[in-house]
């Protein structure tokens, strides 16, 4: 595979978008040691292979879900698997002084460091969609004051998940709560428990529920549908797999279920969502 570039130079904010060619290659994106960078899909999935808390891994990113790098952290991108479509990706890169600054300027973020935010997977909707906006306006001849105030925009944005989901009154903390929603994330496509989510949280089925529930005003699983109902939601906008894909990649059991389930929240079945907002091209 060969990857084809286009790059915006402003100052503050770099973007990338990167393409597949049919030869099936692989390459390695490394970032300046001052940038932090987001890899999103465009179009199609891609593998990404890299090392994040996990250890050394391999996982498929999919439309709505992002890659975050901290600097001194190469990852390799791949179609997977090989016969897939090519892909396209987003690629945003922003200034470690700038996410440094927002995480100063909040003291009681559990993070307090630029690499704790690197993750090679997650799921991410509004970064996702945020990524051919941001394409778009540089090639629309948008000022460098634009990307100044989306670099800021999203160095808030990254460190708003820790700092501002706060727990009500006896909820969970921002670091249990945080990583259930991770483990949610990336296990969505699988037969998620409440035993399974409440070990991740280190207390006992009963506890978690009640301490979830006072956190989120969600049931864990009422959560975790509105979580797999996003997702979704992406997917049927942003890629062309069929819908009965889209469901297993998202946790549903079953086309039936996937559409039951849909239908209650949406008001609608997902192919007729589908129809309704478009799956827009991508030149």
């Amino acid at each position: 595979m060969t990857a084809q570039l286009n790059g915006s130079f402003w100052r503050e904010l770099v973007l990338e978008k990167e393409a597949t060619d049919d030869d099936g290659d692989s390459w390695v994106y490394q970032l300046p040691e001052e940038r932090f960078g987001i890899i999103t899909p465009l179009q199609g999935s891609c593998r990404i292979a890299g090392r994040d808390g996990r250890g050394r891994r391999s996982v498929t990113l999919m439309p709505g879900e992002i890659c975050r790098i901290a600097p001194n952290n190469p990852v390799r991108l791949s179609r997977k698997p090989p016969g897939r479509p090519p892909f396209k990706v987003a690629c945003i890169q922003l200034p470690v002084a700038t996410l440094q600054r927002s995480l100063d300027a909040h003291p009681t973020a559990p993070v307090r460091d630029v690499s704790a935010l690197h993750t090679l997977r997650a799921f991410d909707p509004h970064i996702a969609s945020m990524a051919p906006m941001l394409l778009h306006a540089w090639q629309t001849g948008a000022e460098e004051s634009y990307a100044v105030a989306a670099a800021h925009y999203l160095a808030e944005y990254l460190i708003h998940p820790v700092h501002t989901e706060s727990p009500g009154t006896g909820g969970l903390g921002p670091e249990q709560l945080l990583g259930v929603r991770t483990y949610m994330e990336l296990h969505m496509s699988e037969n998620i428990t409440l035993d399974q989510l409440a070990g991740e949280a280190r207390l006992s089925r009963y506890h978690f529920l009640r301490r979830f529930s006072a956190a989120t005003g969600k049931t864990p699983m009422q959560y975790l549908t509105g979580l797999r109902i996003d997702a979704a939601r992406h997917l049927l906008t942003a890629d062309t797999d069929p819908i009965s894909q889209i469901g297993r990649l998202c946790g549903f059991p079953s086309p039936e279920n996937f559409a039951r389930v849909f239908r209650k929240h949406m008001g609608c079945s997902p192919s007729e969502y589908r129809q309704r907002v478009g799956c827009p091209p991508f030149p």
